[in-house]
């Protein structure tokens, strides 16, 4: 049996459906705004076996759209290896 969580509220869950229908619900993160959805109805656990992620992954996107909204999935500048040259 899977809990509610207390990560995604009513009002977080409003919110990343208006930012669903602007974006639409194809590309990464229309993935990301179905999984924050999700997570309130089924629990975080049960959302991340589904989309094949870690529950700490999911906290991070929840974490990144109160913070800053859909920008927040963003990748930070300077990530990743820098150019030989």
């Amino acid at each position: 049996m899977s809990g509610k969580t207390k990560a995604v509220t009513d009002e977080l869950v409003e919110q990343c459906k208006v930012e669903l229908k602007k974006q639409g619900i194809r590309g990464e993160n229309g993935r990301r705004l179905q999984a924050i959805i999700s997570a309130k109805g089924f629990g975080i656990t049960a959302v991340a076996k589904i989309y094949n992620i870690s529950r700490r992954t999911l906290f991070r996107w929840i974490a990144a759209f109160k913070e800053k909204g859909c920008a927040g999935f963003d990748a930070a500048p300077g990530r990743g290896r820098p150019a030989r040259i």
